[in-house]
């Protein structure tokens, strides 16, 4: 059977309002690191609050491929 490791986590820092903290995750074994950074990457950006069009409405065009008068690409 594959022996690992158990890691500890330590916190080493935050702030009073809790938007700011300092974690420590260690040892690790090789490449975890990474795998653990992405996933914590990919959590954090979907976390962020945004704003984006996602479709428009104009009158008098009826697909995405209609020419608009005074319209340039």
């Amino acid at each position: 059977m594959i022996e690992i490791e158990k890691p500890n986590i330590t916190l080493i820092e935050k702030n009073d309002d809790n938007t700011y903290g300092k974690i420590v995750v260690e040892p690790l074994e090789r490449g975890y690191g990474t795998t653990l950074g992405n996933s914590l990457r990919r959590i954090l950006l979907s976390s962020l609050p945004g704003a984006a069009v996602t479709s428009i409405n104009i009158q008098g065009v009826l697909h995405e491929f209609s020419t608009i008068p005074g319209v340039r690409e």
